[in-house]
């Protein structure tokens, strides 16, 4: 019953972009009465798939968007495969630290691809200044925006690639916006 619900709820905000209200509720589940609906929104709430923000609205929780973690896998020499249920995580909890103060920027470029960031690729940065030399950061310089590692020589700072072909960067002013936190791609 419990994947049965969590699969209705996460088809409606995926079509709609945001969770249903209680008409709603009733609609999705056929229920007859606005009580049943009230019970299956709280029943959601307990189960972790919905909160209620301040005006009492549903809004999807982390819950909604966890997936089963089934193991460990080899990424070198084959090794038999042990599927066991070994947790839930939520996605947003593995990548995001801060989720207040996270972001999510589309690469494009290739100066960081030796540091494992491709064109393409999704990074996630939180806004920050607790930064230190070796971070990737999210740096505002006299030439726009960019993605680089911090590096420190003597006492002043420099931004640094992760690939050859660029040099490093010694802005005249700039700000450091934040540090990436994680990274992740699609396969198509």
């Amino acid at each position: 019953m419990q994947q049965d619900r969590l699969s209705k709820v996460l088809a409606f905000y995926r079509a709609h972009k945001r969770m249903p209200g209680i008409t709603e509720l009733m609609k999705l589940f056929k229920l007859k009465s606005r009580s049943s609906a009230f019970y299956i929104a709280r029943k959601l709430v307990e189960e972790g798939v919905l909160e209620k923000d301040a005006t009492g609205k549903l809004i999807p929780a982390a819950g909604l968007f966890s997936i089963p973690l089934l193991g460990h896998i080899r990424a070198g020499f084959a090794a038999p495969a042990e599927e066991e249920l070994a947790d839930t995580i939520s996605l947003g909890d593995y990548l995001l630290d801060n989720p207040n103060a996270s972001y999510l920027l589309q690469v494009s470029g290739d100066s960081m691809e030796d540091a494992g960031i491709r064109e393409g690729d999704m990074v996630v940065f939180e806004r920050t200044q607790d930064v230190k030399p070796g971070n990737i950061v999210v740096a505002l310089t006299e030439d726009g925006y960019t993605l680089k590692y911090l590096r420190k020589r003597g006492k002043g700072f420099y931004l640094e690639a992760a690939n050859s072909k660029y040099p490093d960067m010694h802005p005249r002013e700039g700000e450091i916006i934040g540090r990436v936190t994680s990274t992740f791609r699609k396969y198509t």
